[in-house]
C-alpha cells in the first residue's frame, strides 16, 4: 500500500548540494543491494542506512519511511527507461519506419535488461507495492514519445498513430515482461536471449509499421486507379 501522506517516491528533502545528491545516490544504490540480497519486504531502512554509510537520521532526511523509499527505488527505474525511450524516439524523427522499429526496440531491451537480477527484483517490488501510478505515468510518457515519432515517419503516415503506438509499445513489452516473471525457457542465457529478442521484436514491429502505414507510393497509386476508374463526363 502506498504511503498517505505524499506521492509516491518523493523526497522529503531535495538534494540541491553535490554532496546531497551523492548522499541520495549512495542511498539508492544501497536500497538496490539490500533488495537484491533480502527482497523488499525484509529490507529495512537501517540495513539500508548501513549499506549506504549514512546514518539512519540523514536517510530520514529525504525518505521519510521504507515505502516512500522503495517507491523511489522503483521508480527511478522506471524513469530510466522511460527517458531511454524518449530519447531513442526523438533521435529517430523523420527516419525510415524500419530505422524506427530497430532502434526503438534494441533500446527498450537493453534499458529492461541492463542488469536483469535487478530488473527481476524491482518487477517482484512494484507487486508487491501498489505501482499502477508509477506505471501509469511511464506509460502515458512512452506512449505521448511513440506517437510523436511515428507523426514523423519518412515518406509514410499512419490514420490512427495513438493505436499504432499503443500496439507497438505493448508489443515489445509482452516478452520482456515473460523474462522478469522467470517464464523464459529453463537454461536461458539472458545475454543472448536480450539480443535475440530485441532483433525479433524490431523484425515484428518493423512489420507491423509497414503494414499499418500509408505510405506515399501507395496513397499516388490509390489516387491514380481512383482518376482512371473515374466515368468521362460527355462534351
Amino acid at each position: 500500500m502506498k504511503p498517505a501522506s505524499q506521492a509516491p517516491g518523493t523526497p522529503r528533502k531535495t538534494p540541491q548540494q553535490a554532496r546531497s545528491r551523492v548522499t541520495i545516490d549512495a542511498i539508492f544504490e544501497a536500497a538496490l543491494q539490500v533488495l537484491l540480497l533480502d527482497g523488499g519486504r525484509q529490507l529495512t531502512t537501517t540495513r539500508v542506512a548501513e549499506r549506504a554509510g549514512v546514518s539512519v537520521g540523514t536517510l530520514y532526511q529525504y525518505f521519510q519511511n521504507k515505502q516512500v523509499l522503495l517507491y523511489a527505488v522503483l521508480g527511478r527505474h522506471i524513469d530510466r527507461i522511460v527517458e531511454t525511450v524518449e530519447a531513442t524516439c526523438l533521435a529517430s524523427h523523420a527516419q525510415p519506419l524500419e530505422t524506427m522499429a530497430q532502434t526503438l526496440a534494441k533500446a527498450y531491451v537493453g534499458a529492461k535488461m541492463t542488469d536483469i537480477e535487478e530488473a527481476q527484483a524491482l518487477y517482484r517490488l512494484s507487486e508487491d507495492l501498489d505501482g499502477r501510478e508509477v506505471f501509469a505515468g511511464a506509460s502515458t510518457r512512452m506512449h505521448t514519445a511513440v506517437v510523436a515519432m511515428l507523426k514523423t515517419a519518412q515518406n509514410a503516415h499512419f490514420d490512427d498513430p495513438e493505436t499504432v503506438a499503443f500496439v507497438f509499445l505493448n508489443s515489445m513489452t509482452g516478452p520482456i515482461k515473460a523474462i522478469l516473471e522467470n517464464r523464459a525457457p529453463a537454461g536461458t542465457c539472458y545475454t543472448t536471449l536480450a539480443s535475440q529478442i530485441a532483433d525479433q521484436m524490431a523484425t515484428m514491429c518493423g512489420a507491423y509499421l509497414h503494414r499499418v502505414a500509408r505510405t506515399a507510393d501507395a496513397d499516388r497509386a490509390q489516387e491514380s486507379q481512383a482518376a482512371q476508374g473515374t466515368p468521362k463526363v460527355a462534351a
